[in-house]
């Protein structure tokens, strides 16, 4: 490809205009006759790619409404032609660095040196885009210590802590609280990754557990919750009563314990029977 991906959708989504898939295929350097695979060159659909649309609908083929970007028909001008996209972006990158595209970055080059972009985050596992070659893939905080190459250029590198920080710092309104009441031993696919930990009472015995590692331990041991309807299609599991296995695995995370009927309680001292009574002393009871 001639054309820079990453800096045409920037300068689309900065200046909220949108272009051709014709004009965006020959900014990019293709032939009239080649087929472009556009799921490849712009990634996952969302509002970032929106701006490349269709010249008869001035939508983007394939995108469901949400994942198109609100302000996508604000502008009622479209690009229709490569000549005119590549004139645009060569003005824009002009006055983003100060530098014409393809001119080696120097001393003062104001371009920032994008990181990947976040997509999508679920438990340990977030969806980022790589700034060189616009192709996405997958960062895990379980694997290679949560750091991984892009697979396809090994231009970029995504850190999960950062990407997963940077996600949950744009959308706040969904952030799960670290502390969570329960009813019951729960289990929630919405609460992986949190560092959740839930709390409960059965038969007057309290428990605190912490959600992802116990949930992990019940699979291993257990092997329930995974393959379950309940799991897999409402993305929660939980238990109405312990059974005896799953107390003792529980008995390491008891909080508290109600006393028992008739137990004096802990800081007061036990009534003297009368057999216990001294009878040369005085004893006011």
């Amino acid at each position: 490809m001639k054309g820079d991906i990453r800096l045409l959708l920037d300068y689309l989504n900065e200046t909220r205009q949108r272009a051709t898939y014709a004009a965006v295929q020959s900014y990019l350097g293709f032939g009239v006759l080649e087929k472009p695979d556009w799921d490849d060159i712009l990634g996952p659909r969302r509002p970032y790619t929106s701006w490349v649309v269709s010249k008869k609908t001035g939508l983007p083929i394939g995108f469901e409404k949400e994942q198109l970007h609100p302000d996508l028909l604000k502008n009622p001008k479209i690009i229709g032609k490569g000549r005119q996209l590549q004139a645009a972006v060569r003005k824009y990158a002009e006055q983003q660095t100060g530098k014409t595209p393809g001119e080696p970055p120097g001393e003062g080059d104001g371009r920032k040196k994008g990181g990947v972009e976040v997509v999508d985050c679920h438990g340990n596992n977030c969806a980022v885009v790589c700034p060189r070659c616009s192709r996405p893939f997958v960062v895990s905080g379980f694997l290679n210590k949560g750091v991984r190459a892009c697979p396809h250029c090994g231009q970029s590198r995504a850190v999960f802590k950062e990407v997963k920080a940077e996600w949950e710092a744009s959308h706040r309104e969904a952030a799960i609280e670290p502390e969570q009441r329960a009813t019951r031993l729960v289990f929630k696919t919405e609460w992986l990754g949190y560092d959740v930990w839930v709390t409960f009472t059965e038969d007057g015995v309290t428990y605190r557990y912490p959600h992802d590692q116990l949930l992990q331990a019940f699979i291993n041991r257990l092997g329930i919750i995974e393959n379950t309807k309940s799991w897999q299609t409402n993305g929660i599991y939980s238990f109405p009563r312990l059974s005896a296995e799953q107390k003792r695995m529980l008995e390491r995370y008891i909080v508290e314990r109600a006393p028992e009927p008739g137990d004096a309680p802990a800081d007061d001292p036990a009534v003297p029977e009368l057999d216990d009574l001294d009878p040369d002393e005085t004893h006011i009871i």
